[in-house]
C-alpha cells in the first residue's frame, strides 16, 4: 500500500512536472509568422504618390550567367511623370551579389534616370531572383519602387571547392609547408588561378635564407589552369628560424596578402618533446 501511494504521489506529479519543463521552451522556440506577415516583409507596400516614378520595365531576366563570367551590370529607366522633383535616397537588394548604383541628383517632373545593379554570380549557382528596393524622399520606410533581376547562374566548371585559400585570384590548396629543420626536403602546393585573367606568378627572394630555394610553375599562369609552388630546403646551406613568410609576386596585392608560411622544426626534439610529456 505504501509503495501505490508513493508512485501516485510522488512519480506521477514528477512526470507532469517534466513534461512542463519540456513543453516550456519548446512554446518559447518556436514563432509561427503568419503568411500575410511573410508577404508584406517580401512585397511591402509602396510610398503614397509612388506612381510618378515610372519605369520602363521593373523585372530584367539575365538569362544564364556563367560563375566564371564575372560581374555584369543591367539598367533599369524611369521617369518622373509626377508634378514634383524626385531624389533616391537609398536603394536595398536581398543580395550583396547585386549592387545597386544611382542619379542621386533630384529628378526633375519629365525627366529620366537610371538605375544600375551589378550582378557577381561568383559563389552564387542556379536560379536566383533579386529584389531592389528603391526609397525617395516620399517615404523613408516604404519603398517607392520594387524591381526585381531574375536569371540562372551556370555553375563553374574550375574545381574551386578544392582550393580553399585565396590570394586574390589566385587560390591554393594550402597556405603552409613543413619541413624537418634537420634534413632536406621538396615540398609543393597545388595551386589554381580561379580568374578571368592570365596571372604572371613570381617569388619574392630577398628575405628568403639560402637554404631555402622556390618557384613558381608555370610562371604564366592561364584562367582555370593549375600551377605548383614548389620549395626547397638545404640545411647544409644553413640553418632556417622556425618561421619564414614566402611572398607571391603578380597577383596585385600587397605582401601581407600574397603569402604562404613556412615552418622548420627539428624531429629529434618533438620526439623528445613527446618523451618527456
Amino acid at each position: 500500500m505504501l509503495r501505490k501511494t508513493f508512485i501516485r504521489y510522488v512519480l506521477i506529479p514528477f512526470g507532469v512536472a517534466a513534461a512542463a519543463v519540456v513543453a516550456t521552451p519548446a512554446r518559447g522556440q518556436f514563432h509561427i509568422v503568419p503568411r500575410e506577415r511573410l508577404d508584406s516583409m517580401a512585397n511591402p507596400a509602396l510610398a503614397a504618390g509612388a506612381e510618378a516614378m515610372r519605369f520602363t520595365q521593373k523585372r530584367i531576366d539575365t538569362g544564364s550567367i556563367g560563375e566564371d563570367d564575372g560581374p555584369k551590370s543591367y539598367s533599369f529607366e524611369w521617369q518622373n511623370v509626377g508634378d514634383k522633383p524626385l531624389v533616391v535616397t537609398r536603394v536595398t537588394t536581398t543580395c550583396g551579389c547585386a549592387a545597386p548604383s544611382w542619379d542621386r541628383q533630384p529628378v526633375k517632373p519629365g525627366e529620366k534616370a537610371r538605375l544600375t545593379v551589378t550582378y557577381h554570380p561568383k559563389g552564387h549557382p542556379g536560379s536566383f531572383v533579386r529584389k531592389i528596393f528603391l526609397f525617395t524622399q516620399l517615404a523613408s520606410n516604404a519603398p517607392t519602387a520594387i524591381l526585381e533581376l531574375a536569371g540562372e547562374v551556370i555553375p563553374s566548371a574550375r574545381p574551386t571547392y578544392a582550393y580553399p585559400h585565396a590570394r586574390g585570384n589566385l587560390l591554393l590548396k594550402q597556405e603552409e609547408i613543413r619541413f624537418d629543420a634537420d634534413s632536406p626536403g621538396v615540398e609543393r602546393i597545388e595551386c589554381l588561378n580561379g580568374g578571368n585573367d592570365t596571372l604572371r606568378i613570381g617569388i619574392d627572394t630577398r628575405i628568403l635564407p639560402p637554404c631555402v630555394k622556390a618557384e613558381f610553375r608555370p610562371t604564366t599562369l592561364l584562367p582555370g589552369q593549375i600551377g605548383e609552388l614548389i620549395v626547397r630546403y638545404d640545411p647544409a646551406a644553413g640553418r632556417a628560424p622556425g618561421r619564414i613568410p614566402l611572398f607571391l609576386k603578380g597577383l596585385g596585392l600587397p605582401p601581407s596578402q600574397s603569402g604562404v608560411t613556412l615552418r622548420f622544426a627539428s624531429a629529434t626534439n618533438d620526439s623528445k618533446t613527446l618523451k618527456n610529456n
